[in-house]
């Protein structure tokens, strides 16, 4: 194997990403941190999917196609889980931290 110079993360974005394309890398992470977020909190409160299913109302295959990505959530069905885990919903603007990556 070659031993090549080290370079630091934004580095190799900068040389190897357009910034469209590190924007979208950017979104896909922050829906993977979400859904994380969804799974480790009905984690947190001992339920399965079937459980959490029940308690919300929603199928269980909707459920699970939340969690992996599958499906793309509606603000009401957030508020249906919300409600199962006796959560309330807060969904906020916030500004974004602009990267330039040239």
């Amino acid at each position: 194997m070659k031993k090549g110079k080290l370079i630091t993360f934004e580095d190799f974005c900068k040389e190897n990403f357009t910034t469209q394309e590190m924007e979208e890398i950017n979104v896909e992470a922050e829906k993977r941190i979400a859904i994380r977020q969804l799974k480790e909190l009905r984690k947190k409160h001992n339920l399965t999917q079937d459980k959490l299913a029940m308690k919300s109302g929603l199928p269980r295959s909707t459920i699970s196609r939340i969690e992996t990505g599958k499906r793309n959530v509606s603000i009401a069905k957030l508020i249906q889980i919300a409600n199962a885990l006796g959560k309330d919903l807060e969904i906020r603007f916030v500004e974004r931290k602009k990267k330039e990556i040239t």
